[in-house]
């Protein structure tokens, strides 16, 4: 797997860590960096069991 950051060149637009290294993200727009900042937020990871499985219906699902 690739990281892909702003210095590469298939870096799409978006939020990115703030290239000066402080405490925020910085929104690279496709080509150079903007003057738009954000606070950092915390990572959010999802397990496995965040999931219904495939095979239990959705609460509020209609089945035929």
């Amino acid at each position: 797997m690739t990281l892909v950051t702003p210095t590469t060149t298939a870096a799409p637009a978006g939020w990115y860590r703030d290239p000066l290294g402080l405490p925020q993200l910085r929104w690279w727009n496709g080509m150079t960096w903007t003057n738009t900042i954000q606070e950092t937020r915390p990572e959010v990871h999802v397990g496995e069991s965040a999931f219904a499985s495939a095979s239990e219906p959705l609460v509020g699902t209609f089945v035929a």
